[in-house]
């Protein structure tokens, strides 16, 4: 049975160094059962790692409404993010590491937050019939250069991440192509460039990646032969057509306050795709303000006690490509230092190092490069993602009560969607879908 791709990467690139210078009806099923399957392969999280999820949970929100407009399609990994910009916060002091903090919501101290997000990274491993999740690591050195001692013990602990040697200062196009082929692979092929030229270059010293991949088939497959070409309403009202499947099933959803949530679970129970659906085309970007991590943390925990009811779903066909530079978002999320030359990242390496140029005096981020994709089908999805960042110089049911009526779910108008894993809670992909055949790239 052939499994659909979902993928999503982000690179945190250039870690540069600094230069010297001068100074509604509300209807909800009872929880009589559990909404889904017990998961197959079973995790535990100590209290570190699960504060961590609800707080990479929290930042989800706040990147998805930064990273794009609200009427584009978008499809991000804000785990594979946190991750990545966590390994710079590991080397991060002072007022850089404060802004990452804030910014990232991370919960702990650089030192306490890479350990909790190694014990959460030992989770997003498996591999069993029907379905595969995994995460990898990796770090790109500039040759010759040292990373502080400690640091680099943790990112081989926590992070599980290999170093590799590389002459960025003579070839950052051969370090480049390094890059994307380790992302390439980690991704399983659906991310085969995810630096562009001119991201790394003479000045960078460090290149940071993470990649996340999943690929499932559906616990319920959808029937192809029910799958027909449709209107779709866009957020503006235009009406277009597209592949919308169709699927007679049982499923944990409600509605409230206008606004329909549904679960759907991959094969094996481990993950599902939880879409909220608001009943009119133009009231997303609303809804999309208004999901504060409580309100976020609310509609989960209730999806989680509904039982699973008869469901009419009808759900459209999913193929998008996002591809951006969150720098800027970042900054303008309040940590613009750790991309200027007050950067301190002191904690990573020491600059200027024995047989580097004494003009080099610390590192900061240049860029964080995020790709992710998403195809979701009939049968499943598939899902990868990978984060880099690029370090650079600075010069200077039983018998009971009679049965609901079947739920209705048409997703023919906007919603917004989530990549689930229901052992951790952590949102491994978010997104949204405003309109059909719009590839981002």
């Amino acid at each position: 049975m052939r499994k659909l791709p979902l993928a999503a990467a982000v690179a945190l690139a250039c870690l540069h160094t600094i230069p010297v210078v001068a100074q509604d009806t509300n209807q909800q099923s009872p929880a009589a059962e559990q909404a889904s399957i017990e998961p197959t392969i079973a995790v535990s999280l100590n209290s570190d790692a699960q504060a961590l999820v609800e707080s990479t949970n929290a930042f989800s929100l706040d990147l998805l409404r930064e990273a794009d407009a609200r009427d584009a399609n978008l499809i991000i990994s804000p785990a594979s993010v946190s991750t990545a910009v966590g390994f710079a916060y590991r080397g991060a002091v002072g007022d850089t590491a404060a802004q990452l903090k804030t910014v990232m919501r991370y919960p702990f101290d650089p030192e306490q937050n890479l350990r909790a997000s190694g014990a959460l990274m030992s989770t997003m491993s498996f591999s069993a019939k029907g379905r595969d999740l995994r995460t990898a690591n990796a770090i790109w050195l500039q040759d010759g250069m040292p990373f502080i001692e400690r640091f680099e013990q943790d990112m081989d602990v926590y992070a599980k991440a290999g170093i590799g040697r590389v002459n960025f200062r003579a070839d950052p196009d051969e370090a480049t192509r390094l890059v994307n082929r380790w992302v390439e692979g980690a991704t399983s092929g659906n991310i085969p460039e995810l630096l562009n030229p001119g991201i790394v270059t003479a000045n960078t010293r460090a290149v940071l990646v993470n990649a996340v991949w999943f690929k499932a088939d559906w616990q319920f497959p959808f029937s192809k032969e029910a799958t027909r070409s449709e209107p779709f309403t866009a957020i503006d009202g235009s009406i277009s057509t597209t592949s919308l499947m169709h699927q007679w099933g049982r499923y944990a959803a409600f509605r409230r306050d206008g606004v329909s949530v549904i679960q759907l679970p991959y094969k094996g129970g481990e993950v599902a795709l939880v879409v909220f659906l608001p009943d009119k085309a133009g009231a997303l970007p609303k809804f999309e303000e208004s999901l504060t991590p409580k309100a976020l943390s609310r509609w989960l925990a209730d999806l989680d006690k509904t039982a699973p009811r008869a469901t009419v779903l009808t759900l459209p066909k999913l193929k998008l490509r996002w591809h951006s530079d969150l720098a800027e978002d970042l900054t303008r999320m309040g940590a613009p230092i750790a991309f200027s030359d007050d950067a301190d990242f002191s904690a990573m390496a020491q600059l200027p190092y024995p047989g580097g140029d004494p003009k080099e005096i610390g590192l900061k981020i240049s860029h964080v490069i995020h790709e992710a994709t998403i195809e979701v089908d009939e049968v499943g999805s598939e899902a990868s993602a990978a984060t880099a960042v690029v370090m650079g110089i600075v010069v200077s049911g039983s018998r009971g009560p009679p049965p609901l009526p079947p739920f209705v779910f048409t997703a023919d108008k906007p919603f917004l969607f989530a990549l689930r894993d229901l052992r951790t809670g952590l949102l491994l992909f978010v997104g949204r879908y405003v309109r059909p055949d719009q590839l981002q790239h």
